[in-house]
């Protein structure tokens, strides 16, 4: 019981941090979503959280606003997160990852 809130806190210490990505090469204007999860997978794992996956929908669109949902898979359970992105730099997306 105390590990698992463990997990959930470390995975709510993660919600508010912004994180950048850069634009994709090809088609519209998003951060891929394979570097979305990269990014939130090493983001939780820099703060002591053992993940397992993080599987996102979709892209993240270079939009302020702009959101995708993703699943982190901690100690057998299911995080559910969403990536907000709050400016847009150039090819540099920052954005925020927050518990939904």
């Amino acid at each position: 019981m105390t590990t698992t809130h463990v997990r959930r806190g470390a995975v709510a210490a993660v919600a508010g941090v912004f994180l950048m990505g850069g634009l994709a090469a090809c088609g519209g204007a998003a951060v891929e979503k394979s570097d979305v999860e990269k990014t939130i997978k090493q983001k939780l794992t820099e703060s002591g959280v053992k993940v397992e996956s993080v599987k996102c929908e979709d892209n993240l669109k270079a939009e302020v606003k702009a959101s995708t949902d993703c699943d982190a898979k901690v100690g057998g359970t299911t995080q559910k997160l969403r990536a907000v992105v709050k400016s847009v730099d150039g090819k540099t997306v920052n954005y925020t990852v927050e518990k939904r």
